[in-house]
């Protein structure tokens, strides 16, 4: 009888939520398929609320999502689309980051979910009907760049932006450079 080693790979972890897996699943893309791959995020008000669009954009291919009531849904739809419409990965263990079979309250860790939560909620209450936030993910080498975030307002006339290596860390700083603009718009307004 003989004794053989079966050297086996232990199985990649799967990301821990579905904000993760989307930005995993848009660095494969970026290096399996088309290195300009991008993640789009936006809220934006309606009648009642706020809503929120995803979209997945590499070389010729655009999917897109519009007008669900929350982040969580929007990038759980997208995955649906993308993958009803493409192949993305390779291999079965490749498939392994996708986006998908996520609880809904597994889609943001809590603390991105809070800094979203508060961003939306205060800029909301600021500017009414007449804002958007946007939020883009690439996976490029340099960590402090990788999100890009951008509150839009008052048809455009108000333009801040925020950056860093994740959502949370772009939205935080989207936030605190935004604190000067939500005070000055509390105090332009009419006195009731």
């Amino acid at each position: 009888m003989r004794d053989e080693t079966i050297a086996k790979r232990p199985m990649p972890k799967r990301p821990l939520n579905g904000l993760l897996a989307w930005q995993a699943t848009i660095g494969y893309i970026s290096t399996q398929h088309s290195p300009d791959a991008t993640l789009h995020m936006h809220a934006y008000p309606a009648y009642k609320g706020i809503l929120w669009a995803a979209a997945a954009l590499w070389g010729q291919n655009q999917e897109q999502v519009t007008d669900l009531p929350t982040l969580a849904a929007a990038l759980r739809d997208l995955w649906r689309v993308v993958d009803q419409h493409h192949i993305i990965f390779h291999t079965e263990l490749d498939s392994i980051r996708r986006p998908a079979d996520y609880a809904d309250d597994d889609w943001l860790d809590t603390k991105t979910s809070d800094i979203l939560d508060r961003l939306v909620r205060v800029t909301h209450s600021v500017f009414k009907q007449d804002w958007s936030l946007n939020i883009v993910y690439q996976a490029v080498d340099n960590p402090s760049v990788r999100v890009q975030a951008r509150l839009l307002a008052r048809s455009n006339s108000v333009q801040v932006g925020g950056r860093g290596g994740s959502v949370h860390d772009a939205c935080s700083d989207l936030y605190r450079n935004a604190a000067r603009v939500y005070a000055g718009a509390i105090g332009d307004k009419p006195e009731e």
